[in-house]
Order: C-alpha cells, then sequence, then structure tokens
C-alpha cells in the first residue's frame, strides 16, 4: 500500500489514506502510541485495537462502517475501511442543520446504534468526527449515507476489566461523552451513547453553549429531547435510541394542519402527558372511521406516538387492532419525508408485534412499501428481520 496523507489522528491510532497497485483506495487505520503509556496500559490498548477490528468486521449494517481487511498479526496492526466523502463534523461546520435533513442523519446514527445495543455493545465515544458520510451508487440514483466508525473504545459486556477501562475518557471527548463514564469506561451502557446522541442533536438544533458533561437545559421544541438525552442521572434519560427518533418525528409532526376542531381535540389528547381513557379512544375510532379528511387523518396518524401506540396495545387491544389498520393504510397510501420514515416503521413495529393476525399482515405490507418506495435500508432490514423462518405460516402465506 502506497500512503497518500493522513486523515486523522487519535489516542491510539493514525488514519491514513492508502491506494493499492490497482488504484483502490483504503482508509487504513494503524495501532500508533500517541500519548505516554505504561507497558500493562499498552498491552491492553493493542488488544482493545484488535479486538476493534475483529468486532467492527463482524457487524453488517449499512450505518456502521465495514472493515475491508485488517492485519492484527502486524507490527503494528491496522485494518482497512472504505473511504469516506466528509465527517459529520465538517459537514455541520458548513450547515448545522444539513439543509434541514438532520433528522434523517440523526436516523442514520439511531439505526447503527440500535443494532450495536442489541448485541449489548456500547460505542463510548460517539462525536460527530466518529460519523462518517458516504453516497451509494448501487441502486441507480445516488444515496447518501451515514454510518459510525472509531470503535477504539467500544465496550462488549461480556469483555474483562482492566487497566484501561478505570482511566476514563480523553479530555477531547468530554464535549459530547456521558458524564459517568468520564470517571470510569466500566459504566458504559445504551444510556451512555444516548448522551452523546443528545450532544450531536444539540450542535444541529441547540440555541445555547454546550457545557460538558452537563444537561442540556433550554427551551424551544427540541429542549424536552435534548434533557430527555443528557440528564445527570442515567435511569432518567431515553430508555432506548429508537425512543429519541421517535421523539424527534413527534416534534415533526406537530406542525401538520387539522381541518376540524374534533381533530385538533384528539391531537391535543395524544400530545398530552395523561393516559387517555377507553371513551376518548373509542371516540377517535368512530371518528377515524367516519372522517372523509384526509387531512385530519393525516395529523391524527403524524401525531400517535411510540410510547402513545404501547400504551394503546397494552390497556384496549381491540380498538388498537382498530386503529393499527387506519394507521397502516395510511402509511401504505401516503408519501413521507424520507426523514420520518424510521420512526413510522418503529410505531408499525409495535402494531406488528401487539396486534392481531390482519393488522400484523397489513403492519408488514406497510413497511414493505415505507422501504422500498423511499429505498431505506433500516425500514427494509426491519421487515426482513420480522419475516423470518420461524415465522407462522399462516403469516407468511
Amino acid at each position: 500500500m502506497k500512503t497518500i496523507e493522513q486523515l486523522g489522528l487519535g489516542g491510539f491510532g493514525v488514519v491514513d489514506l492508502v491506494e493499492d497497485d490497482d488504484g483502490n483506495q483504503f482508509a487504513r487505520k494503524t495501532f500508533s502510541e500517541n500519548q505516554p503509556l505504561t507497558p500493562e496500559i499498552r498491552e491492553n490498548v493493542i488488544k482493545r485495537f484488535k479486538k476493534e477490528a475483529r468486532t467492527q468486521k463482524s457487524i453488517s449494517h449499512p450505518n456502521i462502517v465495514p472493515v475491508i481487511d485488517d492485519n492484527p498479526n502486524a507490527n503494528p496492526p491496522y485494518y482497512l475501511m472504505p473511504v469516506a466523502e466528509s465527517t459529520l463534523d465538517k459537514d455541520i461546520s458548513l450547515d448545522r442543520t444539513l439543509r434541514g435533513n438532520f433528522i434523517a442523519v440523526i436516523s442514520d446514527i439511531v439505526a447503527a446504534l440500535e443494532d450495536l445495543h442489541s448485541v449489548h455493545i456500547y460505542h463510548r465515544d460517539l462525536k460527530p468526527q466518529n460519523v462518517l458520510r458516504f453516497t451509494d451508487n448501487s441502486g441507480g440514483e445516488p444515496v447518501t449515507y451515514y454510518a459510525v466508525s472509531d470503535f477504539g473504545l467500544i465496550s462488549l459486556v461480556e469483555s474483562r476489566l482492566s487497566a484501561l477501562t478505570t482511566t476514563g475518557m480523553a479530555k477531547g471527548s468530554d464535549h459530547y461523552t456521558a458524564p459517568e463514564i468520564t470517571r470510569d469506561l466500566r459504566r458504559a451502557s445504551p444510556q451512555s451513547d444516548i448522551y452523546s446522541l443528545g450532544c450531536i442533536l444539540h450542535d444541529m438544533v441547540g440555541a445555547t453553549d454546550r457545557v460538558p458533561c452537563s444537561e442540556i437545559k433550554e427551551d424551544g421544541p427540541y429542549g424536552g429531547i435534548l434533557r430527555g438525552c443528557t440528564r445527570s442521572d442515567p435511569n432518567r434519560r431515553f430508555r432506548t435510541v429508537r425512543s429519541v427518533l421517535d421523539a424527534l418525528v413527534s416534534v415533526g409532526s406537530g406542525d401538520v394542519a387539522t381541518e376540524s376542531r374534533q381533530a385538533a381535540d384528539f391531537i391535543n389528547e395524544l400530545e398530552s402527558d395523561r393516559m387517555m381513557s377507553e371513551e376518548v379512544w373509542a371516540a377517535l375510532v368512530d371518528f377515524l372511521d367516519s372522517t372523509q379528511s384526509q387531512q385530519d387523518t393525516l395529523a391524527i396518524c403524524m401525531n400517535i406516538s411510540g410510547k402513545r401506540i404501547s400504551e394503546l396495545c397494552e390497556n384496549f387491544p381491540i380498538y388498537a387492532n382498530q386503529i393499527g389498520l387506519v394507521y397502516t393504510d395510511w402509511v401504505y397510501r401516503t408519501s413521507f419525508n424520507f426523514d420520518h420514515c424510521d420512526g413510522i416503521a418503529n410505531r408499525l413495529d409495535i402494531f406488528y408485534t401487539n396486534c392481531n393476525f390482519v393488522t400484523k399482515i397489513e403492519s408488514l405490507i406497510a413497511m414493505l412499501e415505507l422501504g422500498t418506495s423511499h429505498n431505506r435500508w433500516y425500514v427494509e432490514r426491519k421487515f426482513f428481520n420480522l419475516c423470518t423462518p420461524n415465522m407462522d405460516p399462516s403469516l407468511a402465506k
């Protein structure tokens, strides 16, 4: 490999743009001791570097940067990745809302974290510099997407404790690092990555300066989400990255107009903090069955959050099936903003998981249409993962 230029330098690695004899270019990450280390910690860091390559190589996900090749036995060890077009850090510096498409970018990050968290892997160093932009040209029209990289501080639940885990995070990461892991990396959890996700969102929509390792407290439509991501107590943060995305989609739905006062009243109920009564859900079912206003149906469906759907399914399953059929029909027949696809797919997933046979079918069909019409990997993968060999044969038919 011929080295062309250095792309980045971290605490324990250097990334170079390299080229092989055929002119193919790669990003090569090589272990590099860029700070003083004791022999014990140096040995541990090398093991972690090799584990980073193994773990990243074992994951196949469009929003996680793949490892193309690696040589853990080289001195120093290295691995190869595709060359990114840019980093989220650079893109935000040029346009903080990314031409208004920031929710789509957050969706990409959420998709990656959801996959990692499902196998108890936590990133622990999530920041815009570690989120890379690529373009996929395989489907005809170019599709821009972001993928998470730089797993040098990944934590597997099963991994043994070591001297490095008590050294905490490098100071350069503190602007995105959850307070509990600045002192001890062993405290990493989904909530520590959610804290970092909230900080990235703040870079895009925040109105005030951010104090490292502190709660983000500010007004505005995204204030509640920012605080829910960054609360000092990890137990009070969002429980999953999926719930962060659902909240974002709900905020983005708030400006959908209604044509009737009755529809507006239902939306006020859906957006309130109190549990909705059986009478209100029954009235909503009747309204959705009888209304001729597509605009009112749009406004109501856009404002049914994942939390509300879960509440409905748990307490009033009959109404859940009825509203689920309205919702799936609406998804199937509506063209959506790309930013909303992942959040809507997660809501379909709740209907699929909790509702009856017919609603399950319609949820899958709506999900498939949503994923393919928008060329959205996350939605297509969700459909694929639900249609496993263990699927009920009648449902598969």
